[in-house]
C-alpha cells in the first residue's frame, strides 16, 4: 500500500488505535526473507504509541501475530463497511488476542529481603496486540458501527471513522483521495464529451 497522504486526517480528531495500527503499522502481508525491516517498523509504531514493546528479536518473532491481528482489523473493518456484522470466527478471534494480553503484577522483594517492588507480569507483545484488540473491541461494543469505513480510493483502502454530521463520507482523506476521485470523474467526463 501507498502512502498516498499528506497533513493531517480528516476531521482532527483523535483516532481509534486499531484504526491507526491498521493504516500505519506499514508491516507487509507476507513473510519476507529478511523480516528485520518490518520488525523495525512495528517496534517504532508501537513506542510512538506507547505500547509495551521487547527487543527487535522478539518483535520479529511476533510479526505474524501482528499481520494477523491486522488482517482481522482489516476484515472486521470490511464487514462492517459493507453493512454486515463481524462473523462469529472474527469476535472469536478478537477475543482469543484480548485473553493473550493481560497482565498481572507481582510484589518482589529487592535489597536481599530490605525492600520491594511491583512489577507487571506477562509478554509485552501480547499485551501490546491485546491493546490494539481492545480498541477494536470497544469501538464495536461503544460506537455506530455503520460510521467505520474503508476508504473509497482503491489505491488507499485505509480505515477512517466517519465523523462527518450527515454520516456519508467515502474517502479517509477529502483534500487526497476524494479529491483525486473527483479529477478522475472530471476527466473521464471529458474523455466521454470530446
Amino acid at each position: 500500500m501507498n502512502d498516498l497522504h499528506t497533513g493531517a486526517p480528516e476531521p482532527a480528531t483523535e483516532p481509534e488505535l486499531f484504526v491507526e495500527f491498521a493504516n500505519t503499522a506499514r508491516l507487509s502481508a507476507e513473510p519476507m526473507a529478511d523480516d528485520s525491516h518490518d520488525a523495525e517498523i512495528l517496534a517504532t509504531w508501537l513506542d510512538e504509541h506507547g505500547l509495551p514493546t521487547a527487543g527487535r528479536s522478539r518483535v520479529t518473532a511476533q510479526l505474524p501475530a501482528f499481520r494477523g491481528l491486522r488482517a482481522l482489523v482489516r476484515e472486521v473493518a470490511a464487514r462492517l463497511d459493507g453493512g454486515r456484522q463481524p462473523t462469529r470466527a472474527q469476535i472469536a478471534a478478537i477475543n482469543r488476542v484480548l485473553r493473550e494480553g493481560p497482565h498481572y503484577h507481582a510484589l518482589r522483594t529487592e535489597d536481599g529481603g530490605a525492600g520491594f517492588s511491583v512489577m507487571p507480569v506477562g509478554d509485552e507483545l501480547d499485551q501490546a496486540r491485546s491493546a490494539i484488540a481492545g480498541s477494536l473491541a470497544h469501538y464495536l461494543a461503544d460506537h455506530d458501527l455503520q460510521r467505520l469505513r474503508v476508504c473509497a480510493d482503491d489505491s488507499c483502502r485505509w480505515l477512517f471513522v466517519d465523523r462527518s454530521p450527515a454520516g456519508r463520507r467515502r474517502w479517509c482523506d477529502m483534500r487526497t483521495c476524494g479529491n483525486r476521485a473527483k479529477v478522475a470523474r472530471h476527466r473521464a467526463r471529458a474523455r466521454a464529451s470530446a
